[in-house]
């Protein structure tokens, strides 16, 4: 495919095979809507809960506030989104498959989701007479009533088609009639292993046009811009507004000063300059509401745009006092309306079959964030290179177009090893990429801290972070969702994830006085208790960071999974680190393509990997090494001590350059690449063990009867907070289990021989109660409640999964259980749950005839992301096909929808979802790992299938 190759002449234009493919006058033709159903049983219990959540949702509404999860006004998939645009953790704007600007996330974790009409892109084509033959705005959905009047719709979506592979999308307008192929590219720097570049809030839009007819062609590209999210009262804010052109070296724009809710924002739309070119030659200043015409028109009658005449004050006249004063009033000046738009055009000039383009940018600088509630101002994490002063959009403009064709050189590089893969089916090539649009559009924010850590923390040098649960769960880093999604940030930012994790670690000590009432049950809890992760660092509409676990409904602080997962993380974290922490300064050793290459085996650490030479040996790295490309077990280059090269923290000198130059000027280091580096995996691990430990012993106080093996409390203490599970359970159970190994094998790895010595003797008697009380020949048992003995739950096995997701290839779980269960998951809870074609349900209860397990509002929902990580599971068990069904069929049927780039938390067996635009479907990622880590054993499958149709995420025109 050539679009993947990395080199010179990278063919860029044309749209990559894999992604979401739609034609511009698309129908989904699958409704879904979000309604929720209860059963009249789940009614009448959650009467106490329903009463309190309306106290609490009108005592929010008093006082001006928005709930944290609104269940009253509840949001609709729109079934109209393509890829966002915008980088990590600097606000994001969403983009229409049909050409809409549309869903603003400008204020932290806060969502607008309307459609600005005067933000568009319009096309002119002149003859070679120089005459306008075709004009139109540039996308095909309907004309939204307030759209500008003179401005007109006519591209034929039929003829046009979008292919979305995030953070990429192309856009292909058909203008045959007119000579003239034109493809939009559009890309946003969300790049692996790239920190810098992927803070950035821009986008870039490259457009090719080629003459297709037999006499020259004008093609004119212009980018209209306008006020956007004018308030409560949907006025422009004219008196705030401040527009300026600018002219640089590269390039030249127009800049749209506003306040967004009460922060400042500069918008800028740039081009890059032809020889000779002036900004004067291409740009307008107009008023939205009045002088949208002159835009039209100026374009119609001439192709490119110019300064707008009668927005020009003209000079103040001197009154004749020999004439009239009723003839000096008919000559009044005519009215000058003020300029709240702006927009820019660049004209390519195309002979008979000739091609040409033009680059387009947005950026959005809004560079320092204050919550209502919080006294501190944060400053956004580009602002480290670009500053904070809020005049940088014109130069992370000119960066962005001097740089955008390395960051697509990165992204080939990145993906090729996956888009080439024949073990991965197509689908899922398509899904990888498109599901991580939430790592930027989830509410994400990301923040420069440098000055408020020392050297040895990784946040000095990576920030801070967070996003939300989902956009309709208003909630930063939600923990035990994270759990799932995790595996995205592990792979591909781990230093991002290593940050998280120590944002969470430093709130394991904290107790607060304060108490609230849980809307479960009424009863007044502390906030936060000692030795305990929290739920989530805080509401966005509030003080993040500092008022933690704004979720209300239950006790978080006796939650049997928070704990567990924290641990969990920390060893696959570590295994991930050691795969990302390249040890030497040799090309090949820091492309993404030999960092991304994680198997199981000796090969997950760098420095076995470079050097064909086996590290420490523990039951987390002992499984025989995968096959490995001649260029993998080729020898490495000398380079000293390898071991202190290998574990090193990231070095100042060589992130920065070798000159003297002062770290607070921050503009100046625009054009300095770090390097991909990953924190040091032995320094994470020292730093998270004492909390580990700490942690699992906190813990160890939930087994009421000793037998080493945790109880749940009879009411929703984990991640399923609407379904009650009593006694030992197949999910904690499970998860302590791992969470026990785990840390005996961080202590092992650390020379820890008492606490090693301790957690062993721990995980041989809770395995052997775990194995006694939950194990029924066929799958682990939901719990140990009358009644439930034949509960199959989808998720019983995320112990195990993380286990093998860590490296472990010890049977912690007997390898027979785990592919019954499997086995057993896959007949009942996929094939017996919307004719296969919707996930795994939560829970199934198995029988002749079974069910649909109804006992819960979530034991009768498919989550998303428990689907992706249970086929994971498979796939480490040697389930290829299982797995590729269970998850390719959600995912096809999410995709027929409409809801890509909006996936949903829950689906229901009727087609409808619950929760758009959601966190815990990014453990996709945990799939990759897990098809890398063990590809089929025998020949390839056909598109990583054996038997089941070829699939394509395409759509049929």
């Amino acid at each position: 495919m050539e679009m993947y190759t990395v080199g010179d002449h990278l063919e860029l234009d044309e749209p990559p095979k894999y992604g979401l493919k739609l034609p511009l006058n698309y129908e989904f033709p699958l409704q879904s809507k979000q309604i929720i159903r209860p059963k009249a049983s789940h009614m009448f219990e959650m009467m106490p809960l329903t009463a309190r959540y309306l106290k609490y949702y009108v005592g929010k509404r008093l006082h001006k506030k928005r709930p944290i999860m609104d269940y009253i006004n509840m949001i609709s998939a729109q079934r109209m989104y393509g890829c966002p645009l915008g980088g990590i953790g600097g606000g994001t704007i969403g983009r229409g498959f049909k050409g809409e600007f549309c869903r603003f996330q400008l204020t932290p974790g806060l969502y607008e989701y309307v459609t600005v009409p005067e933000c568009q892109f319009i096309v002119n084509i002149r003859n070679g007479n120089k005459e306008t033959i075709f004009q139109s705005v540039l996308s095909t959905y309907s004309k939204p009533k307030k759209a500008p009047a003179s401005w007109e719709w006519n591209v034929n979506g039929a003829n046009c088609e979008y292919t979305g592979l995030y953070p990429r999308a192309w856009t292909t307008y058909d203008l045959s009639k007119y000579g003239v192929k034109l493809v939009c590219r559009q890309i946003s720097p969300v790049i692996p292993h790239n920190y810098k570049d992927s803070s950035l809030p821009c986008a870039v839009f490259v457009f090719t046009a080629t003459n297709t007819s037999s006499e020259p062609r004008d093609v004119s590209i212009t980018f209209t811009w306008t006020e956007v999210l004018a308030g409560n009262n949907k006025k422009k804010s004219l008196a705030k507004l401040d527009l300026e052109r600018y002219s640089e070296d590269y390039t030249c724009g127009v800049s749209l000063e506003q306040k967004v809710g009460e922060t400042m924002c500069t918008f800028t739309i740039a081009k890059k300059k032809q020889e000779n070119e002036s900004i004067h030659e291409g740009y307008c200043l107009w008023n939205a509401g009045k002088t949208s015409k002159y835009v039209w028109e100026c374009l119609k009658s001439g192709g490119t745009l110019v300064p707008d005449p009668s927005l020009t004050p003209l000079p103040p006249k001197v009154p004749d006092k020999t004439e009239p004063k009723q003839k000096e009033e008919k000559e009044k000046q005519k009215k000058i309306y003020k300029c709240d738009s702006m927009a820019l055009s660049s004209v390519i000039t195309l002979d008979p079959g000739g091609t040409g383009s033009t680059e387009l940018c947005l950026v959005w600088d809004m560079p320092v964030i204050k919550y209502k509630k919080d006294k501190k101002v944060h400053r956004r994490y580009y602002t480290k290179y670009f500053g904070s002063d809020g005049i940088a959009g014109a130069s992370i403009a000119a960066y962005a177009l001097r740089h955008y064709r390395n960051w697509e050189k990165q992204l080939a590089e990145w993906q090729e090893p996956i888009m080439n893969n024949s073990n991965i089916p197509d689908w899922l090539k398509s899904a990888l990429m498109n599901e991580l649009y939430y790592i930027a559009d989830g509410g994400t924010i990301w923040f420069d801290v440098q000055d408020e850590y020392p050297e040895t923390d990784p946040r000095h040098e990576f920030g801070l972070f967070g996003y939300l649960e989902g956009h309709e769960y208003r909630m930063y880093n939600t923990y035990d969702v994270h759990f799932y999604a995790s595996f995205a940030l592990a792979q591909l930012w781990p230093n991002i994830q290593v940050v998280l994790q120590y944002m969470y670690r430093d709130s394991i000590s904290l107790e607060t006085e304060k108490c609230r009432r849980s809307l479960y049950d009424g009863k007044s809890v502390k906030f936060k208790i000692k030795d305990s992760i929290p739920h989530d660092l805080g509401d966005p509409d509030d003080a993040p960071f500092f008022n933690i676990n704004a979720y209300n409904i239950h006790d978080v602080s006796e939650w049997k999974d928070l704990n567990l997962k924290f641990i969990l993380q920390v060893m696959r974290d570590y295994r991930a680190l050691r795969a990302h922490a390249a040890p030497f300064g040799n090309e090949r050793y820091r492309s993404m393509a030999f960092i991304d290459d994680v198997r199981d085996g000796t090969e997950d650490d760098l420095y076995s990997r470079a050097t064909g030479q086996s590290g420490d040996d523990n039951s987390f790295d002992s499984q025989s090494p995968a096959d490995r490309s001649p260029e993998q077990t080729s020898a490495a280059p000398p380079a000293g001590d390898i071991l202190s090269l290998l574990y090193c923290p990231p070095n100042e000198k060589y992130l920065y350059g070798n000159d003297t130059e002062d770290r607070d000027s921050r503009p100046r280091m625009q054009d300095r690449e770090p390097p991909p580096c990953a924190w040091d995996a032995m320094r994470y691990l020292g730093d998270m063990y004492p909390s580990a430990a700490k942690l699992l012993r906190r813990a160890l106080s939930w087994d009421q009867d000793k037998d080493g093996l945790i109880e749940n409390g009879g009411f929703p203490d984990q991640t399923y907070d609407a379904w009650v599970m009593t006694g030992p359970s197949a999910y904690c159970g499970g998860l302590w289990i791992a969470a026990v190994s785990c840390v005996r094998s961080m202590a092992q790895i650390l020379n820890l021989e008492d606490d090693e010595k301790e957690f062993s003797i721990l995980l041989e008697t809770a395995r052997e109660a775990f194995n006694q009380k939950l194990w029924n020949g066929s799958f682990y048992k939901f719990d140990t409640k009358p009644g439930n003995e034949n509960v199959v739950m989808a998720d019983q096995l995320a112990g195990h999964w993380f286990l093998r997701a860590s490296g472990c290839t010890e049977p912690i779980f007997p390898e027979k259980n785990v592919r019954k269960a499997l086995t057993t998951i896959y007949e009942n809870n996929v094939r017996r749950f919307g004719e296969g074609r919707l996930g795994a349900v939560n829970g199934y209860v198995k029988g002749d005839p079974g069910h649909v397990d109804v006992s819960a509002l979530q034991s009768m929902e498919m989550w998303t992301g428990v689907t992706y990580g249970l086929a994971a599971t498979m796939i480490y068990e040697g389930m290829h096909e299982e797995a590729f069904a269970t998850a390719g069929g959600m995912y096809r049927t999410l995709t027929q929808m409409g809801l890509s780039f909006e996936t949903p938390e829950a689906l229901y067996e009727n087609g409808n979802h619950r929760s758009i635009c959601y966190m815990r479907p990014l453990s996709i990622w945990s799939m990759y790992q897990a098809i890398v880590a063990r590809p089929p054993l025998h020949t390839p499958l056909v598109n990583g299938q054996a038997t089941t149709p070829k699939d394509k995420t395409e759509v049929k025109k």
